[in-house]
């Protein structure tokens, strides 16, 4: 705790001085503009205009400057500028890729500036590790995101406003839920252990999105996957994950693909660098006051399910013809389910009166609100920028919503013409109330039951109530309570000293701080889930948990940069890194609260179910040591080297380090002499590399024998956990990377295209030894996998008039993954390289990653040759399935019994984005689609939707079944007390093709802004997930059920319903 205690006050320290740094600012650019009033008695000249290019086009965000002073401005959306200046001033204009002009006025007044492209600084500049370069002089694979495409989208994070973006980046929201879950991958994944997603570096501190979620007992059963067989029956609740960062502060978003780009960062880059630059100041600029709000509403796509007429008819059909088929079958008329089936058929009290649309009850319009102000600025030695936001979303879930509140402090100081120095903070509060499952219940609770009894209480569900599957009241599980906070803080301070003209050296200490809290209560009226399903709660169940990750990093670099002429460039960087990796947590559970509405904290629960924690639960540190040279010859000759040593605790002794080198060459044929004189090319580069990364995403201690502490007869003792295996050692990837970029006509057309080749060695999973081990886990490292593909990109202006643009963006990508080995060591069988069986997705040797994996079918047995030629093939069918007859789902058999393998692939073909963008005058539309090709989806729900076995509710897919009279249905009859299970009849192709946001603003004449004395203004509205073309009977294809796994993720689980959202905003300039 002492530890805790001086991390928790040293942020707070650090936060204070940075705050009083900022307030330092301030004052200083307040006396600054005092001093400029008080020279008012200078003349003074006021001068407007607008700055555009040689297609004149506005420039937005060029610089004005009044020479030999801090006198400056921006300009605004539209190109337009106005400043105070003294009588025959000088006007400085810039900006980055243009000629710089120096304008002596002659009057006050109009002066409109044009700027011509500098062709020595055409290209953008590109963020990669630890440092910048432009992009004609980059070796490697990167695509970078316009920040300005995504700013009028209520996107809750970074990774979701990734979606169609960028070639080779696969981006799918998980669910509809507010601030929830997103998969995102770079050219594929390998890990089958760690996660698959990227590495995030947000101004140089790198972190890893991760689920907070502590799980405890107040969890309950999920029907949905109960009643057809899934993965897990208590997984109700959805995961937490930190949001803390505005998008709203972000200035870029650069994406490192290869190994050239991401080698740097060693053992972290496996999966890709996405890098974060948040945005910083102007220097020799008055403050820049910056607001946008916006408001949003949000509605659910919802399924369709049965309504009461429906229900009770489709029950007694199915009642019917399982009693016909058991008298057919010769089985005497007793039991529990034939007096179940006589009862719906004859009895109408069995039944329900009433007609409640569940669905309607639980969800509903949801609303969002975004606030975000920031100010920006600078003096001439120094440049600050500052911000506060509040988002806050209800989810179209009753009891759901997400809240952040976030800001931004950064200063940047030059100390002296040799000293500079840099202290950024972002802090973040969340608040977010996830789905304890209520989705799930709605689906399936029968409409023919009322929502409350006659006392106001919650009512239950008749003979369902009794289902272990868990089938409950909606409204009742709505009563719990799942809440989420999260406190985040990333900050850092660093000092950057030049000497010898060509060297710089900079040391940056980081920290990253970020702490969960978690409170779950499950009423006295609501059950639990268990082992065997659900279970009584006694007296309400509440469990209150919390954790605290702290990443500490010590950093020091020492760049050289050198021109030595106009044929040799080289830029060299050095450096060293060491990170401290804390985390401690602590959850407890109790049973039997006196009331549920009150008096439910932790302190009035009279029985401690569960306490469990960890003070740390696990500490790491990683030191690296790393270098990069990038070498130019005669500017057309490029060639890049890094590599990166690193030492890891999470590994045994004998196997804690790790080298990473890459190297990358670069050959830029347009400025060869038979090229470079030829005016519409602008860039033609070939470019290769080949690199190694690791990965270490693992958990720690996970090569040593573990223990756990129970207790047991008021007995403490140590029970064995995890068998060690100190032999385990980095997982490596050795990428290979061919690339072309172009750009042509100024940069009206331009684009990349690209072939990938990386395989992954060393893949580390949890296998299970032997029972009599007493162990229940051990990690090996068993297989190899490749991952290759295709990617394209190209973008360009088709229209480019002053009073009119038109401009567009396409991507596509396509990855192939393959299993090219599997070795799980002395636990698994040498024979059976399918032994990686999890669940409804499998592992196999020679095949890709993403099977799915259930009972193969061929179709429904619609005559009597299929019917007898199942029976042949199945000849215990009178015992295990003896109702067998037409209708049913024609199996595929093997050694007598039902046929299990891959019955469907959830990696796609192919998929990209496509973004349109047109400007006419004012008025900017934006649209972006997104499309996948030829990837499978396993529809949860469809398995239970096969047919009325039970007394829970169904969708509407259910009313096309096999029957005397539909003989041509592709879906089996419907049958009560049949056990359906899941099959390739309930795989569907998830191809698509999606409008994902269509964004339209407008930006106020300037006459109006300065009416209201503002610099300018804008208006937009923005459309999320407009339409979806699919043959998917879901209600949309691009969702995902485990979105950090490459074996899994292949699921629709219909946890949270998919949503449609509009936002209307204003945002304004000062």
């Amino acid at each position: 705790m002492k530890d805790l205690d001086f991390f928790q006050k040293g942020v707070i320290k650090f936060g204070m001085i940075l705050l009083l740094g900022g307030l330092c600012m301030v004052g200083i650019m307040s006396r600054s503009v005092a001093g400029e009033i008080n020279s008012a008695q200078v003349a003074k000249w006021k001068i407007f205009g607008r700055v555009i290019d040689e297609q004149g086009e506005p420039i937005i965000g060029a610089a004005i400057l009044e020479q030999g002073t801090t006198n400056g401005c921006v300009t605004d959306t539209l190109g337009n500028y106005k400043l105070t200046v003294k009588a025959g001033a000088v006007l400085r204009v810039s900006f980055v890729g243009y000629v710089t002009r120096e304008i002596v006025l002659k009057k006050e007044g109009m002066r409109n500036v044009r700027l011509r492209v500098d062709n020595e600084e055409l290209d953008e500049v590109v963020v990669v590790g630890y440092g910048t370069t432009k992009q004609k002089d980059f070796t490697g694979s990167v695509s970078s995101v316009k920040t300005r495409e995504i700013r009028d989208v209520p996107f809750i994070s970074v990774d979701d406003a990734l979606a169609g973006k960028a070639s080779g980046v696969s981006v799918v929201k998980a669910d509809g839920s507010p601030g929830g879950a997103v998969r995102i991958r770079i050219r594929g994944g390998a890990s089958l252990l760690g996660t698959n997603d990227p590495l995030y570096v947000i101004d140089g501190i790198p972190t890893v999105v991760s689920d907070n979620y502590i799980n405890g007992q107040s969890d309950i059963t999920n029907p949905l996957e109960a009643a057809n067989y899934g993965d897990d029956f208590n997984n109700s609740v959805e995961g937490a994950f930190s949001r803390g960062l505005n998008i709203a502060d972000i200035e870029s978003i650069d994406i490192l693909k290869d190994a050239s780009a991401t080698a740097i960062y060693g053992s972290k880059a496996a999966n890709g660098v996405v890098i974060i630059t948040t945005k910083k100041g102007r220097k020799d600029t008055k403050p820049q006051l910056n607001l946008n709000y916006y408001i949003g509403f949000t509605n659910p796509i919802k399924e369709k399910v049965l309504n009461a007429e429906q229900y009770k008819s489709a029950l007694k059909d199915a009642a019917q013809r399982f009693l016909t088929a058991r008298e057919d079958a010769g089985k005497p008329m007793t039991g529990s389910q034939v007096e179940q089936a006589q009862r719906i058929i004859n009895d109408p009290a069995f039944f329900g009166n009433a007609d409640t649309d569940w669905l309607d009850l639980v969800l509903r319009t949801g609303t969002s609100q975004n606030v975000d102000v920031s100010v920006a600025g600078g003096g001439a030695n120094s440049r600050y920028y500052t911000s506060l936001s509040y988002t806050g979303q209800d989810g179209t879930l009753i009891g759901t919503d997400f809240m952040r509140i976030s800001g931004k402090i950064s200063l940047d100081t030059d100390v002296s013409n040799y000293f500079r120095l840099y202290t950024n903070l972002n802090f973040g509060y969340t608040k977010n109330n996830i789905t304890n499952g209520i989705y799930g219940q709605a689906l399936t609770a029968p409409p023919t039951f009322s929502p409350y009894n006659e006392d106001g209480t919650y009512a239950a569900l008749g003979d369902l109530n009794n289902d272990y599957r868990g089938y409950q009241n909606p409204l009742a599980v709505a009563a719990g309570t799942n809440r989420a906070k999260t406190y985040s803080f990333m900050g850092s301070v660093a000092g950057e000293v030049t000497f010898l003209k060509d060297f710089k050296f900079k040391s940056t200490v980081s920290i990253n701080y970020n702490n969960y809290n978690q409170l779950n209560y499950v009423p006295s009226f609501v059950e639990v889930g268990g082992f065997y399903g659900r279970e009584d709660s006694q007296g309400g169940m509440g469990t209150q948990a919390q954790s605290t990750v702290i990443d500490v990093f010590f950093e020091n670099t020492l760049t050289y940069d050198k021109e030595f002429n106009e044929n040799h460039r080289l830029n060299v960087l050095a450096g060293t890194s060491w990170e401290d990796h804390r985390k401690d947590y602590f959850s407890a559970s109790g049973r039997g609260y006196p009331d549920d509405d009150y008096l439910n904290n932790l302190s009035s629960a009279s029985i401690a179910a569960n306490v469990k924690g960890s003070n740390p639960e696990s500490r790491t540190s990683l030191l690296s040591f790393y270098v990069r040279a990038n070498y130019v010859w005669k500017d057309r000759y490029l060639f890049t080297f890094t590599g990166r040593a690193d030492a890891s605790s999470k590994f045994a002794p004998d196997n804690q380090y790790g080298f990473f080198p890459s190297g990358a060459i670069a050959w830029r044929i347009s400025e060869e002499n038979f090229l470079n004189m030829v005016e519409w090319i602008d860039e033609i580069k070939v470019r290769a590399s080949m690199g190694k990364n690791g990965t270490q995403s693992i958990g720690d201690h996970m090569w040593r024998t573990l223990y756990s502490p129970v207790s047991y007869g008021d007995k403490n003792a140590l029970i064995p956990t995890q068998l060690g295996n100190d032999k385990i050692k980095w997982e490596s990837t050795v990428q290979k990377d061919l690339g072309l970029d172009f750009s042509f006509m100024r940069g009206r057309l331009g684009g990349t295209f690209g072939y990938y080749h990386k395989v992954t060695d060393g893949t580390l999973l949890n296998m299970t030894p032997a029972p009599s081990s007493s162990y229940s886990t051990v990690v090996f490292n068993i297989a190899k996998i490749r991952n290759q593909g295709l990617e394209f990109d190209i973008h360009g202006d088709f229209i480019r008039k002053k009073d009119f643009r038109w401009t567009g963006s396409l991507n596509i990508s396509r990855n192939v993954s393959k299993v090219l080995d599997i070795n799980g060591g002395p636990f698994s069988d040498p024979n059976d390289r399918d032994a990686l069986n999890l669940g409804t997705s499998v592992v196999k040797e020679g095949e890709p990653l993403g099977l799915l994996y259930g009972r193969v079918a061929t179709g429904i047995i619609k005559t009597q040759e299929q019917l007898e030629a199942a029976k042949e093939a199945f000849p215990r069918w009178s015992s295990s399935s003896p109702y067998l007859n037409l209708g049913d789902i024609a199996y595929v058999y093997e050694d007598n019994s039902w046929k299990q393998d891959v019955i469907g692939h959830a990696t796609p073909d192919f998929f990209g984005g496509y973004t349109n963008t047109i400007t006419w005058k004012r008025l900017t539309l934006t649209a972006l689609f997104t499309f996948s090709y030829g990837n499978d989806l396993i529809y949860q729900k469809d398995v239970s939707d096969s047919g009325m076995s039970s007394l829970a509710n169904r969708g509407t897919r259910v009313l096309n079944h096999y029957s005397e009279d539909n003989t041509s249905s592709n879906r089996p009859r419907s049958m009560w007390g049949t056990t359906y299970m899941l099959s390739s009849l309930n795989v569907y192709d998830a191809s698509y093709f999606k409008l994902k946001t269509l964004s339209l603003s407008y930006n106020l004449p300037e006459s109006i802004c300065r009416k209201v004395r503002i610099k300018s203004a804008s208006v937009y509205g923005t459309a999320t997930n407009v339409f979806t073309i699919t043959s998917y009977p879901g209600p949309d294809p691009e969702v995902s059920d485990d979105p950090t796994s490459v074996i899994g993720g292949g699921r629709d689980v219909s946890t949270y319903p998919t949503v449609k959202s509009y936002t209307f905003g204003i945002r304004i300039n000062f």
